[in-house]
C-alpha cells in the first residue's frame, strides 16, 4: 500500500471515530431514594445524592413546623431532574421557554420535573413540594392566595448541611411590588378570586402579593395567630373578606397599607435552631432500557388515554379555528409519542420497560389487543409486578366500556382479578384504587360502603389528586353525605389555577349546599389583560 493510501485509510478511520464521538452520549440514569422522595436523573451519583438530600432536608423543615400525623405509609414523591431546555421539552413538549419546572398531581403519575440549569432551580423545587406537602395537612382547604403564598414563602429557603434559613428575600416578588401602589390588586380581589390567564392582574403580581401577605402574617407570633384564626374561619366556609377583617380588626384597605409598609422595610428572615440528621439516600443505576425510555415513560403516564378538548376558563373566547388547530396539534403530539415509544420499545425487545412502554403506546393508539399481548410475559401466575397488573386491568376496562352485556361483565371481572393482584403487590399505589373504582362506577348499588372505602384510601394515599377528590365527592353526594363532600372538594375549589377540576368542584359544592351554581369570580372580561400560555405555565 502506498503512503498516500495509508494516509487516506487513517484519515477515514479518524473521521469515523470523530463521527462516533460526536453522537449523543448514552443516557446513564440513576435513581435516588430517601424517606419521602424518589429522584431520577441522567446525572452523576454525587449530584443526584446531594439533590435528594436537599429535598429531604426541606421536607424535615416543613414537618418541624407542620407535623403530619398519619396512620399509614406516605407514598414518595417522584422528582425528575431536567438539565436544560432539551430535557424540559422531552418531559413536556411545547412547554414555555421560561418554565423552570412543574408539578403534576392530576395525571396518572404524581410527579415534579425541575430544570436544574434554570435560575432558581431550588426555588421551583421547594415551591412545588410545598404544594404537595400542604395537601397532606389536616386542614388543607385553604384560600387560593395562601396556597400560593405558603409555597412562595418557603420556596426561598436556604438548605445546607450546617444551616437552614427561610422567609428569605424574594427579589422577583419585591420588584413586582415596587411597580407602584396603583399596580397592586385590591385586597378584596386577592382574598377572593383565583388567578386565570385572562385575569385583570398579571400572574406575577398575584403571586407577589400572596407572598407579601404570607410573609407579613408569618413575621410575628401575634400576626401568625391572626392568620390561624382567619384560615380556620375560611375552612369552615366563612367569606374570606369577612373572616380576614374579623381576625385582624383591619379593613381590606387598611390591611393593604399594612402589607405594603411591611415589604417596603426590612423583612424577617428566620434561622431555626433545629437539627436535621443526615438523610439516608440509596442510589441505584437504571438499566439501559430504563435510561433510554425514562422521558417517554413519564409522558405515557401523563397522557390521557382519551383525548379531551382543550380546557378553557370560559373567558379567552377561542375561535373555532383556534380550537381546531389546538386539537390537531395535540393529535400530532400523541401520534409522535406513540411512534417514538414503539420505536424505543423495539430497540430493547424483551426488557420489562420495553414491554410496559409498548403496551401503553398501543393503548394510546386504541389497539387493546396489541397492548395486552405486549404485557403478557409480565402477567404470569405469581407475578408481583403491580404496574403491569394495574395496566392490564385498566386496558380490560377500556374494552369493557366499549362493549355491553355479558361480554362487558366478563371483561370487568377479568380486570378486577388483575387489579386485586396489583393491590396485593403494591397497596400504596392510589391508581389501583382508582381503577377499582372505575370498574365499580355505574354498577348495581354503586356507591356501596366498600366503594366509599376504596376512594377514601385513594384520597389518603394521594390527597393531592383532584381526580380522586372529585370521584369521592361525587360518591358522597350520591349517598347524601353533603358535608363530607364539601370537605373533600373544598381544596379543589380553592385551587388558584382555574380548570375543569375547579369549576366542577365549585358546582358540586353549590349543589351540596343547595345554592345556585357559582358565577365566575374573576375580574370582568372587559378589564382582562390576556397572558401568554407560557407565562401562565411559568406562574404555575
Amino acid at each position: 500500500m502506498s503512503v498516500a493510501s495509508m494516509l487516506k485509510t487513517a484519515a477515514c478511520a479518524v473521521a469515523a471515530c470523530l463521527a462516533l464521538s460526536a453522537g449523543p452520549a448514552a443516557a446513564e440514569w440513576r435513581r435516588a431514594e430517601t424517606a419521602h422522595f424518589i429522584v431520577y436523573g441522567d446525572v452523576p451519583e454525587r449530584t443526584i445524592r446531594r439533590y435528594a438530600q436537599r429535598a429531604e432536608r426541606f421536607d424535615a423543615l416543613l414537618r418541624a413546623y407542620y407535623p403530619i400525623e398519619v396512620d399509614h405509609e406516605i407514598p414518595k414523591l417522584e422528582i425528575f431532574i431536567a438539565e436544560g431546555r432539551r430535557d424540559m421539552e422531552r418531559a413536556y413538549p411545547g412547554i414555555g421557554a421560561s418554565v423552570a419546572g412543574y408539578y403534576s398531581p392530576n395525571s396518572g403519575r404524581i410527579h415534579a420535573v425541575v430544570d436544574t440549569e434554570a435560575t432558581g432551580g431550588d426555588v421551583v423545587l421547594f415551591h412545588e413540594y410545598a404544594h404537595h406537602f400542604m395537601f397532606q395537612m389536616r386542614a388543607n382547604a385553604y384560600p387560593s392566595w395562601f396556597v400560593e403564598g405558603f409555597a412562595e414563602y418557603y420556596s426561598t429557603a436556604d438548605i445546607a448541611p450546617d444551616r437552614i434559613r427561610f422567609g428569605r428575600h424574594h427579589p422577583g416578588r419585591i420588584r413586582a411590588l415596587a411597580m407602584g401602589a396603583n399596580s397592586w390588586a385590591r385586597m378584596e380581589d386577592v382574598l377572593t378570586w383565583r388567578f386565570t390567564p385572562s385575569g385583570r392582574y398579571p400572574a406575577f403580581l398575584y403571586y407577589a402579593q400572596a407572598w407579601a401577605m404570607t410573609h407579613y402574617f408569618m413575621s410575628t407570633p401575634e400576626r401568625t395567630r391572626m392568620l390561624g384564626q382567619y384560615l380556620a374561619a375560611v375552612v369552615r366556609g366563612e367569606n374570606s373578606v369577612t373572616a380576614m377583617q374579623a381576625a385582624t380588626g383591619r379593613t381590606p384597605e387598611q390591611l393593604q397599607r399594612d402589607v405594603r409598609m411591611y415589604v417596603s422595610g426590612t423583612i424577617n428572615e428566620l434561622t431555626p435552631q433545629i437539627e436535621i440528621p443526615e438523610p439516608e439516600v440509596v442510589v441505584t443505576e437504571l438499566s439501559e432500557a430504563e435510561s433510554d425510555m425514562a422521558w417517554l415513560d413519564l409522558r405515557l403516564d401523563r397522557t390521557p388515554v382519551k383525548q379531551e378538548p382543550a380546557d378553557d376558563d370560559g373567558r379567552t373566547q377561542k375561535s373555532e379555528a383556534q380550537k381546531a388547530r389546538e386539537a390537531r396539534e395535540e393529535a400530532e403530539e400523541r401520534a409522535d409519542l406513540i411512534r417514538d415509544a414503539l420505536a424505543a420499545a423495539g430497540r430493547h425487545r424483551g426488557e420489562r420497560m420495553a414491554m410496559l412502554v409498548e403496551a401503553r403506546a398501543h393503548r394510546l393508539a386504541g389497539d387493546t389487543d396489541a397492548a395486552l399481548t405486549a404485557l403478557e410475559p409480565l402477567l404470569g401466575e405469581g407475578t408481583t409486578d403491580s404496574e403491569a397488573l394495574r395496566l392490564a386491568g385498566d386496558i380490560l376496562l377500556d374494552v369493557a366500556e366499549a362493549e355491553s352485556g355479558a361480554a362487558a361483565d366478563g371483561r370487568r371481572r377479568a380486570s378486577m382479578g388483575y387489579l386485586a393482584r396489583a393491590l396485593d403487590a403494591d397497596p400504596l399505589d392510589f391508581r389501583v384504587y382508582l381503577a377499582l373504582n372505575r370498574a365499580r362506577n355505574g354498577q348495581t348499588a354503586y356507591p356501596t360502603d366498600n366503594d366509599l372505602s376504596t376512594l377514601e384510601v385513594a384520597r389518603a394515599l394521594a390527597p393531592q389528586s383532584f381526580d380522586v377528590r372529585l370521584r369521592l365527592g361525587q360518591a358522597y353526594l350520591a349517598r347524601s353525605m353533603n358535608d363530607a363532600a364539601i370537605l373533600t372538594l373544598q381544596p379543589v375549589a380553592n385551587s388558584p389555577h382555574r380548570s375543569r377540576y375547579t369549576r366542577q368542584a365549585r358546582a358540586m359544592i353549590a349543589a351540596a349546599r343547595g345554592e345556585a351554581e357559582p358565577v365566575d369570580d374573576a375580574p370582568p372580561a372587559e378589564d382582562a389583560a390576556a397572558e401568554t400560555p407560557a407565562a401562565a405555565r411559568a406562574a404555575r
